[in-house]
């Protein structure tokens, strides 16, 4: 993940915590994710995070494959 892309993704996902400025950022080993959000997000602001590069490592996939946005999972990058 290049600090650009990493930037952009968090910038995408900030709107939709009531919280703008608080906690929402952890880390593990080699991956930093951004705790789950606190209002569902868009399908245009999930596409975006995908393209770049940024999942949810507790999604299922549907029958094609594509993860299924779960309102309740955290987004995560690797590093």
């Amino acid at each position: 993940m290049n600090l650009a892309n990493f930037l952009e993704g968090v910038a995408i996902i900030k709107p939709f915590y009531n919280d703008q400025d608080g906690f929402h950022l952890g880390a593990e080993h080699d991956q930093i994710y951004l705790y789950a959000t606190d209002k569902p997000m868009d399908a245009e602001a999930i596409a975006k995070l995908q393209e770049i590069g940024w999942f949810q490592d507790e999604a299922e996939n549907d029958a094609d494959g594509k993860p299924i946005y779960d309102p309740s999972s955290r987004w995560s990058v690797f590093v």
